[in-house]
Formats: structure tokens, sequence, C-alpha cells
């Protein structure tokens, strides 16, 4: 019998394909009820907020559809809660898998930063469907750029959480510490309502949030004719995110990769 001898970028891909499987099937579970679960907590943000502000108090978006002002809003938000999160808990998660030599944790961050953008991918497309049955105007009208925010958007989430995971991992009471920093976080993201509608100052404070920046990027790219306040920088969150990659993969290698390869 002649043994096969596989290739490390083959290896490399199998391992990565079968954790992104685990992670799906993890996240969906066996029946069909586990696919609508993880559909509950993303609708519900955005069923709440449009019921509240739009018919309840009838507040609007000058020139934008409400709805279509929010959801545009969320989707770069929870992506980036999403894998920021989920890398942070990857620390903890698969310890069994990282005995076999194959696997690596960053392969473990990876596979759980692609899974839970196809999460998000599968639950906005399905709110946009569902939006544009109800007469919305759900198409964005520059979809290359809303692309490029959602490129950035990753990038930056996988950097940040790369950063987050060497912080618990040297303050583990940090892990929870961090989970509730996104709750100001989507307050101060403009996700709800546009900032333009505070004071400049407090505007010029805002736009220090990187997430503020994707959030306004998203709703350009998307919505015809969308002002978005005026620090509004496509440079700023880009360069943020390769930064925060870079020193993420450094506390990586030292944090993490001599633990497993010593």
């Amino acid at each position: 019998m002649y043994r096969v001898e596989r290739s490390p970028y083959r290896i490399q891909r199998d391992v990565l394909y079968a954790l992104l499987l685990l992670e799906l099937s993890s996240r969906f579970g066996k029946s069909r009820g586990g696919f609508l679960w993880v559909l509950v907590e993303p609708i519900a943000h955005l069923l709440v907020p449009i019921l509240i502000f739009t018919y309840i108090r009838a507040r609007a978006v000058p020139g934008v559809e409400y709805p279509v002002f929010l959801v545009y809003g969320f989707l770069p938000f929870l992506l980036f809660k999403a894998i920021c999160l989920q890398i942070i808990d990857g620390t903890n998660a698969n310890q069994g898998l990282l005995s076999y030599r194959q696997v690596l944790l960053m392969d473990v961050f990876i596979a759980k930063a692609v899974g839970h953008f196809v999460i998000q991918a599968v639950v906005f497309l399905v709110v946009l469907v569902g939006l544009g049955m109800l007469g919305f105007h759900v198409l964005p009208v520059r979809p290359i750029e809303l692309a490029g925010v959602i490129a950035m958007t990753f990038l930056m989430a996988f950097g940040l959480g790369l950063l987050f995971a060497a912080v618990a991992s040297l303050v583990p009471d940090a892990r929870a510490a961090i989970k509730i920093l996104f709750m100001p976080l989507y307050f101060a993201s403009g996700i709800l309502f546009p900032v333009t509608r505070f004071p400049d100052h407090w505007v010029q404070i805002l736009s220090i949030n990187p997430v503020l920046h994707l959030v306004e990027l998203s709703r350009v790219a998307a919505v015809e004719g969308y002002r978005p306040m005026p620090y509004t920088s496509i440079l700023y969150p880009l360069a943020l995110g390769m930064v925060t990659t870079l020193i993420g993969l450094m506390l990586y290698r030292q944090r993490f990769l001599t633990k497993v390869t010593m």
C-alpha cells in the first residue's frame, strides 16, 4: 500500500474546511430550528428599533427610508461584534482539537471569523429580501464600495479580536469587560440615528470611533444621496485594521504560537 503525502497547503485547507464546518454546525445545530434561532437575534435587533422609531415615534432620516438606514448601519456593526467576540472566545473553545499537531489556534480563529461572516451574510440577505418584499429600496447603489467596507470591517474586527484575545489570556477578567464595551459602542456608532444631529464638537469626539466610519461608509455605498458626517474617512478604519492585524499577529506569535510549538 502506498501512502499519499499531502502538501502543507492541502493539509491547511482541509483543517480550515473541517473547522469551518464544525463552527457552522455548532451554531445552526442539527435541526431546522437551529437556523431559525440564529436569525432571531439580528432580526430582533432590527425590528425593535424599526417599530419604535418609524411607527411609534414617526422618526425619519431625511431622504432615506429608516429601515434601510438601520439595516446598513447594523451590517458592519454586528459583523464587527460577532468576529471580535468569537475570536476572544476561541482561546477557550476547541481545546481538544489543539492536541492534533495539524491544528493551530490561528486555524480556530480563522474558522470562527469566516463562519460568522457567512452567518451574518445569510442573515442580512434574508432581512434585505424581506424588506424588499415590503417595498423598500434595499439594493445598494454602489455594491463594490459596500463590499470594500465589509472587507475593511472583517480586517479590523480580526485584528482587534487578536489583540483582545491576547489581553484576555493575560487578564481573564478583561474578557467580560471587553464584552461590556460593545454596549456603549453600539450607541456611539450612529446605528439608530445619524450622528450629524449632535453638535459639531460631539461629532468630532464620536469620530474617534472607527466603527462609526464603517457605518457611515456602508450607508454611503448603499443609499443614494446619503450625507455622512463630515469627518468620515476611508483611510482611518483601513489603516487601523492593518495596524491592529499586524500587532495582533505579533502578539499571537508571542503569546499563543510559542506555547503550542514548545
